[in-house]
């Protein structure tokens, strides 16, 4: 990525990390009140944030500031890890959320 801000003309320093966040410029609402109306949507934010450039820090930052809402695919209250609003996420689904973030959540 560093080339790429290379070639850009951009100094990392210039840029913040949710500026290359997948869900740039989405409606804040599908990652807070209707994550979990609907299991297909919430499936669609999942996969979404699991190719996320940016989803550790999205993640830590919520953790961190005890956010609540979607934060690098994982639905967070206060900053932990909510169960009812992630009730859809599969065993797989966990897996692969614990391979990007090098950390356990159930």
């Amino acid at each position: 990525m560093y080339d790429l801000l290379d070639e850009l003309g951009i100094e990392e320093g210039d840029l913040e990390w949710y500026m290359l966040a997948a869900c740039k410029g989405m409606s804040p609402n599908w990652f807070y009140d209707t994550y979990e109306s609907d299991k297909i949507h919430a499936e669609q934010i999942d996969q979404m944030c699991m190719n996320c450039p940016v989803a550790v820090e999205c993640l830590q930052e919520g953790e961190r500031d005890k956010n609540w809402g979607v934060w690098g695919g994982i639905y967070l209250d206060l900053g932990r890890v909510d169960k009812n609003y992630n009730s859809h996420k599969t065993p797989l689904i966990w897996s692969e959320l614990e391979k990007i973030h090098g950390k356990n959540f159930l």
